[in-house]
């Protein structure tokens, strides 16, 4: 999952904790139904609005908590006689440290393995395609809400991103965010905050600032801000539209409907991209970038607010593997991928 959208969840999860904290009340309205994650903090376990986004996002690790594997079959690489699929492996968890009326600490950490099935070639090397990358972070954040509904908070990940992870320094990653949070009513809040990135289409460590606006109520929840927009709608009891983007290319829109309150089928189209830093890269400044598109359906089950399962097949297209600098679709050694069909299952753990 891409960066900027890690911490647009994380940031959102850990200022809507702080609010939850705070005491606050909802709103006057009739609230329907409850079909989802209650927003309240239980006693020595992350808040289920904090879960909620920290599993989207990952803390800034990009990875569910759970365990997930997705299989793309082999398709033809444009321009070699070679084929090319996928099995990614992933698994994450997130746990508090301390948990308080005023303070949360919480620790994460998470792994992301793509293995890579092909006899292709990186054609501007003249080498084999690296038969795996992988993605290990870990890392934990603070948030402390005041008295008079002010609140801030910071994350920080560390980890490595790679063909071959912790070979050296020139691999390993560094994200790091702070905010804080004016509260407006009490519902919704001014956030503004600081990221920063050392992998990614936006950044490399240099720190990005911004503002966003939270809104919220029993339908909707929207923040609205620079890089990023995240909107949440439940028009009736059983339908929901969600919609998500993250500067440059990170676009998720997805329906789903719930036949009750642990059962859902959803459809979505997503854009991506993920990044590693190549060990045998000539320019250690070149990240190794992964670019799709995909729309896809499946089924959700919720067993309960800690345990979610989903099942997803779909259709993937405009891939393509490029290496460089960030910010641009062409570079060296580009490998595109025909398009193909997918499966994926992900079964998700809420501590």
């Amino acid at each position: 999952m891409p960066r900027f959208r890690h911490y647009n969840v994380a940031l959102c999860a850990l200022v809507l904790w702080a609010a939850a904290a705070a005491g606050q009340e909802p709103a006057a309205d009739p609230k329907p139904p409850d079909t989802t994650p209650a927003t309240g903090k239980a006693a020595g376990s992350v808040p289920e609005v904090l879960r909620t986004t920290l599993d989207a996002l990952g803390a800034s690790t990009g990875v569910p908590d759970g365990g997930g594997l997705s299989w793309y079959p082999r398709e033809s690489v444009r321009g070699q006689s070679a084929q090319m699929g996928f099995t990614n492996y992933q698994f994450g968890i997130t746990a508090p440290v301390v948990t308080t009326d005023a303070d949360l600490v919480f620790a994460n950490a998470s792994g992301r393995v793509l293995a890579i099935h092909s006899n292709a070639r990186l054609e501007t090397d003249n080498v084999r395609f690296p038969r795996s990358f992988s993605d290990y972070q870990a890392g934990g954040g603070f948030v402390h809400q005041f008295g008079d509904g002010w609140s801030w908070g910071a994350a920080l990940n560390l980890g490595s991103a790679s063909d071959r992870p912790f070979n050296g320094l020139a691999e390993m990653t560094l994200s790091a965010l702070a905010f804080v949070r004016k509260p407006d009513g009490d519902q919704n809040g001014w956030l503004f905050y600081v990221v920063s990135a050392s992998n990614g289409q936006l950044g490399r460590n240099i720190p990005v600032p911004g503002v966003a606006y939270e809104y919220h109520n029993y339908r909707l929840t929207a923040v609205l801000g620079f890089p990023f927009v995240t909107i949440d709608y439940r028009p009736t009891d059983s339908l929901q539209v969600e919609f998500n983007y993250a500067a440059i290319t990170d676009v998720l829109f997805r329906t789903s409907y719930h036949f009750t309150d642990h059962a859902r089928v959803f459809a979505a189209y997503e854009w991506t991209n993920v990044a590693w830093f190549r060990d045998d890269r000539p320019n250690k400044k070149d990240q190794t970038f992964l670019y799709q598109q995909q729309v896809e359906g499946g089924f959700g089950w919720q067993a309960n607010q800690r345990v979610d399962f989903r099942l997803t097949g779909g259709y993937a297209f405009n891939r393509f593997f490029v290496e460089n600098p960030g910010l641009g679709f062409h570079g060296r050694n580009r490998t595109d991928i025909a398009p193909g069909p997918f499966l994926a299952g992900q079964l998700e753990f809420k501590y």
